[in-house]
């Protein structure tokens, strides 16, 4: 209760951050969550919170973490909001809550700079002079820098493959007997994170350090007495790729490269080390012209009946086998082939496993395409390990999104990662939908099967893009379906056509704000993360109901699994998904009081079909609209603001 009391007396009219922020305004329902955040830290107990946008849940779980005073882990769904925590939040919020311990941002170890990796990479033959300057770029920065984040290093791109080179992959890691061990950063951020009250850390390294502690491999993180998962709705997958595991073509290739790398430095005259690895490059290739040239995912049942993806994959393995053989002999010789041996077997191994193993609680399945493959293991439930581990390290944890409920209800959600007692709340938002925008659900759309689904849709659209000027978010289920309207609109826009994939996001964000009458293509990476406020955006346009492809292999190994469990794989696991994707998506319209715009779903089963009202209810609570005529009366005002 004490701590409750603090925590209004911060965020009420008059309060601690009234008197340090200017221009903040109280929002009672930010002042509901972060009460009965406190309350679940407190009683060390469970807390699903779903905050609409605008609630102002980053303080309402931020404030009372820190009045607590205890040890926090804030887990974000990505790298870019992590930064914003850390670079923005928390900061002003040490001050007021007058926090003394260490605030400390952490990722996983590739994040950071091997020194020993960039005096090896000096010292090896480069692609260009422009990896060779980039190099010198990372050793004038590696001299200033505190913490070897490689994302500090702005002179180069973050996807730049010249960080693969000299960042601290844990294959390479040679920390026994390392010369440059006292300069190593990945160690030295460990120990921080140990030491720090606030550790921030993203959901990818939270899920890592989940596998290794459910394989019983030790931890990569502290144990925290209050644990919060900020975007909350991505954990589940996330978790279900960690506590799974994958080999591709990329991981194959890139070891045949360090084999080939490690045996010119350490032993230059085995000979028959460099053909074996060529004949295992030469089964690579096979086993992706098996899989065929076009992009596709495929199930078990599917592989299983191609004889010749089988048999080229056994002698892959087989080559993979016997390189493990040779490279047991040649450890002794140094440590990158003593690394890559390693790796080598970790590999055969998994591949066995892939092969193999024929356990009902996972999915073996693969995705292809011309250039490269993937086989994955993937368990259809997240919710045993996580629940073992969350009550093995204990204290309160706190889950929160805009998009955690169907219809007000958490049941989907909880059951994805054990959470079954978990107290569960939700703040709708303060935003004025009624007032602030509208549903244009145009009438007469054929069903999204129809092969003119995609320009019939635009032809509806046309209107509102005309008398928006642009301004405007077209968000896809598939990228088909973008490159269909792309196609479309390269022959009839005039303005800016902005497009997923040509330029990083960021890049397309600030130029769909700064450009005039710029159109934004995208699929489901702009379905949420992506905020712009203000008249730059007044409209947003959704193709389709975000229902997973039928033939998904994961979507079919799932809804298989909850049939022999006596439910509904379409109400149980499709419909929740879909309801929670295209909340995300319509989340995209309104960011703020001052907002106003037109949210258009196409997609005609909302209205025809019986699930589409569970879907709706759980929208905003925009008026809709089915003739053109009110959608544009709302654009044309604003255009009449301007």
């Amino acid at each position: 209760m004490a701590l409750q009391n603090e925590v209004k007396a911060f965020l009420k009219e008059g309060g601690g951050l009234a008197n340090t922020i200017e221009g903040f305004g109280v929002r009672d329902a930010q002042i509901d969550m972060a009460l009965q955040i406190a309350q679940a830290i407190e009683a060390e107990s469970t807390l699903i919170a779903e905050a609409g946008t605008g609630t102002g849940k980053t303080f309402a779980y931020l404030i009372p973490a820190l009045l607590s005073g205890k040890k926090i882990i804030v887990s974000t769904a990505t790298k870019t909001l992590q930064q914003q925590l850390v670079d923005k939040d928390l900061p002003l919020l040490k001050k007021v809550c007058g926090l003394k311990g260490q605030i400390v941002l952490f990722k996983g170890r590739e994040n950071y700079l091997c020194s020993q990796r960039l005096a090896l990479a000096e010292t090896q033959e480069q692609n260009n002079k422009s990896d060779w300057q980039k190099l010198s770029d990372i050793r004038d920065w590696s001299d200033k820098t505190k913490t070897g984040d490689l994302a500090e290093c702005v002179q180069i791109e973050e996807s730049d493959p010249i960080w693969r080179k000299v960042c601290a992959r844990l294959e390479f890691c040679q920390a026994v007997g390392c010369q440059k061990e006292a300069d190593c950063f990945y160690p030295q951020m460990k120990q921080k994170a140990s030491e720090a009250q606030v550790l921030v850390v993203n959901h990818h390294l939270f899920c890592a350090d989940l596998a290794l502690r459910e394989q019983g491999f030790g931890e990569l993180l502290p144990n925290a007495d209050v644990t919060i998962f900020d975007e909350a709705h991505q954990l589940p997958d996330i978790a279900a790729q960690f506590l799974g595991f994958s080999v591709s073509r990329h991981q194959l290739d890139e070891l045949c490269r360090d084999i080939k790398q490690a045996k010119a430095e350490e032993s230059p005259e085995s000979d028959d080390l460099i053909d074996r690895v060529n004949l295992l490059a030469e089964q690579i290739k096979l086993v992706n012209e098996a899989l065929g040239k076009w992009e596709k995912r495929w199930t078990w049942q599917q592989l299983s009946s191609t004889d010749v993806f089988l048999v080229s994959l056994k002698r892959l393995l087989n080559h993979l086998g016997a390189l493990a053989d040779h490279l047991k002999g040649l450890e002794e010789r140094g440590k990158l082939l003593a690394a890559v041996a390693k790796r080598t077997q970790e590999m055969e191994k998994q591949l066995k496993a892939w092969l193999e193993t024929e356990k009902e609680t996972e999915v073996r399945w693969a995705e292809s395409s011309q250039a490269r493959f993937k086989l994955n293991m993937t368990p259809l439930s997240v919710a045993e390990p996580f629940k073992r581990q969350r009550e093995s390290i204990g204290g309160a944890w706190i889950f929160t999104s805009a998009t955690l409920s169907v219809r007000n209800q958490f049941d989907y959600f909880q059951q994805r990662l054990g959470l079954y007692t978990a107290q569960t709340a939700v703040w709708p938002s303060p935003f004025d939908y009624a007032k602030q925008g509208v549903v244009y659900h145009p009438v007469g759309l054929p069903e999204p099967r129809d092969p003119d689904y995609i320009k019939i849709c635009l032809r509806a659209a046309w209107p509102l893009l005309k008398v928006s000027q642009g301004r405007a978010f077209l968000l896809f289920t598939s990228f088909r379906a973008l490159g269909e309207a792309q196609a479309i609109l390269q022959k009839h826009w005039s303005g800016p056509l902005l497009v997923q994939g040509e330029a990083p996001k960021n890049l397309l964000l600030e130029r769909f704000k700064s450009e005039e009458s710029a159109l934004l293509l995208g699929t489901s990476s702009f379905w949420e993360g992506v905020d712009v406020k203000g008249k730059a955006l007044q409209l947003v346009i959704i193709d389709r109901i975000p229902f997973s492809p039928p033939d998904d292999p994961l979507v079919q190994a799932r809804e298989s699994y909850l049939k022999q469990k006596g439910l509904n794989g379409f109400a149980h696991f499709q419909l929740p998904e879909a309801v929670m994707a295209l909340k995300q998506g319509s989340g995209r319209l309104i960011r703020d009081q001052t907002d106003r715009g037109v949210l258009m779903l196409c997609d005609p089963r909302l209205t025809t079909k019986r699930y589409g009202q569970s879907i709706i209810d759980s929208l905003p609570n925009f008026p809709w609209v089915f003739e053109p005529e009110q959608a544009l009366d709302l654009l044309n005002a604003q255009q009449d603001i301007e």
